[in-house]
């Protein structure tokens, strides 16, 4: 049984020296032995939310809904 607790992190920011996501890749040195951190650094491929494009999303926002 995997009881670990599972974190899906993003930066908000495509900023190639973004201090979020530094502080994303900072924060998997520091888990507790019983947290994993993934990182999902897809979201400059998103396109803007359109209704109208619900049923026909990418595969980055329908990997990120997955996950």
């Amino acid at each position: 049984m995997n009881d670990k607790i599972k974190i899906l992190g993003f930066g908000g920011s495509l900023r190639q020296g973004s201090f979020n996501k530094a502080l994303l890749y900072a924060a998997k040195d520091v888990l507790p032995e019983n947290a994993e951190l993934e990182i999902f650094d897809k979201i400059g491929s998103f396109p803007l939310f359109s209704q109208e494009l619900e049923s026909n999303v990418p595969e980055e926002v329908r990997e990120f809904k997955r996950k």
